[in-house]
Formats: structure tokens, C-alpha cells, sequence
């Protein structure tokens, strides 16, 4: 008969157990490790989100090992990222940042105590994978970040309209790119701010379960433009709007924006 995610958070699991060390701390620590993408931590953040959500919602003082919890978060957002790691890439590193004592052994495989891991860990997945309803296709800002910031920096460009104006960066052909040695928008400190809020917005509950990710987005951008001296008495709405994208709910935007002030 199969198990309910219930009964399966009910049972015995292994743990890495050792310092104690909280999801977020442990995804950051090893999504770097293991060289995943940006997109990949912050994927792995909102499903930690989902599953805190769903245990608030079930009232239940049940719940999964903090650290086993985080592998299963990281490993599934690396499979939903076409960025997947083995098991023992994930355990081995796991195991020494939970023993870090001198005389600690590191984790053999395989061992007794890898193969309970290992059983542990594709449980933990299954069940994360039930309360995601084995929905993968989560949107993060991390999605929307290239385009709407590429059209929110149209304004800074150097065309001034002119016969003989100079062509937008972005929209400069490859070879004039390399010849002029013009860095990538996503490679600008204005970028890099704004991968940090998003990645913190992930980290957010509820910024991460009730708020649309384009709302998100378009409010790290804004702040930080903002923040930087960029937009001078701009009104909200008309940004939002002519800058960015008028498929985001103004009042999504702008309580996104609120909800980020305040962090």
C-alpha cells in the first residue's frame, strides 16, 4: 500500500547529524561546492518555501531532518535545472560539513552508512516531490531578470536618436561586442544587486509562496535602480509599465516592493 507524505515524515530517517546548521546555510554552502547555477539555489529555496508552507498549512509537528531537507531541495531543483549532480556528489561534502572534528572519517562508499543515506535522501525527494505535486516548472525571478532588466536600461543607452547615433549595446552584433570588449548586462554591478535580491526574495516565505515571480522581479529591479540614484521622481505605475512589462499586477508590484523595504 502506498504511503501518505504523512506516514513517510513519520518514519525513522537518517540524518547527516553533526552542528547544527539550518537549510538555507547548508543549500548556499553546497549549491557553491558543487558549482550549481545561481538559478538552481534559488529553485531550491522556493521548494523549501513550498514544503515550509505545506507544513504550516497541515499543522503538523512532523517534518523532515533540517539537513536532509536541504539536500532533497538542492538535488530536485538540480534535476528541474538540467544541472544534475550524483548522489555521493551531494553526501560526501554533506558528511564532512556536518563532522567537521579532527578526527572525523569521511564518508566511504560504499558503506553501511552511505546506503542509508543514500535511502534517506531518495525519500526525502519523493516526498518533496508529492507536496510539489511533482510540479517542477516553478517560475523564479531568475527567469525574468535578463529581459526586463535589458528593457529597463534601454533609458541609460547611448542612442541620442541622431543619424549618426551609436547603436544600443545590447543590440550590437557579436563581433562588435568582442572588438569593443563590451561586457554582458548580466556581468554589470546594477546585475549582479539585482541576482542578490532575487536570491533573497527566494530565500523570503512570502515572498516565495504568495507573489508572483515576475512581480518579484520587476521589484528588484526597481529598488535597485532606485536605490542607486537611477530613477529620480519616477512614478511607479509609468515604470512599471512603459519600462518593464504590463503583464504584472501594479498592486503585486508594488506590494513586492513594500515587502522588500522592509526586509
Amino acid at each position: 500500500m502506498a504511503q501518505t507524505t504523512e506516514e513517510m515524515q513519520n518514519k525513522g530517517e537518517t540524518s547527516v547529524a553533526g552542528p547544527s546548521m539550518d537549510a538555507i546555510s547548508m543549500i548556499t554552502l553546497l549549491a557553491d561546492i558543487l558549482r550549481l547555477p545561481e538559478e538552481c539555489l534559488a529553485m531550491s529555496f522556493v521548494f523549501l518555501n513550498r514544503y515550509q508552507k505545506f507544513q504550516r498549512q497541515q499543522k503538523s509537528s512532523l517534518g523532515l531532518d533540517n539537513h536532509m531537507l536541504a539536500l532533497a531541495c538542492l538535488s530536485v531543483a538540480s534535476k528541474a535545472k538540467d544541472a544534475p549532480r550524483r548522489v555521493r556528489e551531494f553526501l560526501r561534502p554533506a558528511w564532512r560539513l556536518m563532522h567537521q572534528a579532527p578526527d572525523s572519517a569521511a564518508l566511504e562508499c560504499p558503506s553501511p552508512a552511505y546506503d542509508s543515506l543514500r535511502s534517506t535522501l531518495v525519500r526525502n525527494e519523493l516526498i518533496l516531490l508529492r507536496i510539489l505535486k511533482f510540479e517542477l516548472r516553478v517560475s523564479t525571478p531568475f527567469d525574468f531578470l535578463p529581459g526586463y532588466l535589458t528593457e529597463a536600461m534601454r533609458d541609460f543607452g547611448v542612442n541620442d536618436g541622431g543619424a549618426d547615433a551609436l547603436v544600443y549595446f545590447d543590440d550590437r552584433s557579436k563581433e562588435d561586442k568582442e572588438a569593443d570588449r563590451i561586457a554582458d548586462l548580466m556581468e554589470t554591478g546594477i546585475a549582479k544587486d539585482c541576482r542578490a535580491k532575487a536570491l533573497g526574495a527566494c530565500k523570503d516565505y512570502q515572498l516565495a509562496n504568495f507573489f508572483p515571480a515576475k512581480a518579484v522581479t520587476a521589484a528588484c529591479i526597481y529598488i535597485v535602480l532606485r536605490d542607486r540614484g537611477l530613477l529620480p521622481g519616477i512614478d511607479m505605475k509609468r515604470w512599471l509599465r512603459d519600462k518593464v512589462s504590463r503583464s504584472i499586477e501594479l498592486e503585486d508590484f508594488e506590494d513586492a516592493v513594500s515587502s522588500m523595504d522592509k526586509r
